[in-house]
């Protein structure tokens, strides 16, 4: 049962300064990653598949987006 009391954190400067550095950080890893799995795959199927693929992606993935709630 809720006691009807909010927990609330509370972070130091510091803490959110070092949160958002290595969130940054795991964003560029993640982005290289990507990069990377991209050009490993353009290396294996070349680039009609790849925009082909990518585009039936985008479509889905704007189709998802965009759907009523």
């Amino acid at each position: 049962m809720p006691s009807g009391k909010y927990e609330m954190a509370v972070f130091t400067k510091e803490q959110l300064e070092n949160a958002r550095t290595k969130g940054q950080l795991i964003g560029w890893v993640q982005g290289a990653a990507s990069v990377g799995i991209f050009l490993l795959l353009l290396q294996f199927l070349g680039w009609i598949p790849l925009i082909l693929i990518a585009g039936v992606v985008g479509f889905a993935g704007f189709k998802w987006l965009s759907r009523k709630k």
